[in-house]
């Protein structure tokens, strides 16, 4: 299977960032529902679009991988969300899953980083 680019997934994280910051927030079982579906990625894009500082339309980034990205950590967080990811304590909290899963990439490939 060929590797796919998670190009973009920081980008992606930043809009999440906004969204929160002006006070959106999201059903965490909602967007569960949409990691299974491997579309949330479009699901935020289309919701949100007026709010996104860029397009997700494939264009530049992948949203295949990007949302194949969330797909794999369904069944792994499902009603574990706030023992797992510590941030995420409230039924609203799926922009902060959202962020939580990708800071969790982060801290698995920062051990390989270098300044």
């Amino acid at each position: 299977m060929d590797k796919k680019s998670l190009k973009g997934i920081g980008l992606f994280g930043m809009c999440i960032a906004h969204l929160i910051s002006v006070g959106y927030t999201e059903n965490t079982v909602e967007i569960e529902k949409h990691f299974e579906s491997l579309d949330v990625v479009d699901y935020i894009a289309d919701k949100y679009k007026s709010e996104m500082l860029v397009e997700f339309d494939n264009s530049i980034y992948d949203k295949e991988a990007l949302n194949m990205y969330y797909h794999d950590y369904v069944g792994y967080i499902e009603g574990n969300e706030s023992r797992k990811y510590g941030l995420v304590d409230n039924e609203n909290d799926g922009l902060v899953l959202l962020l939580s899963l990708l800071m969790d990439r982060v801290e698995t490939e920062s051990n390989k980083w270098t300044i």
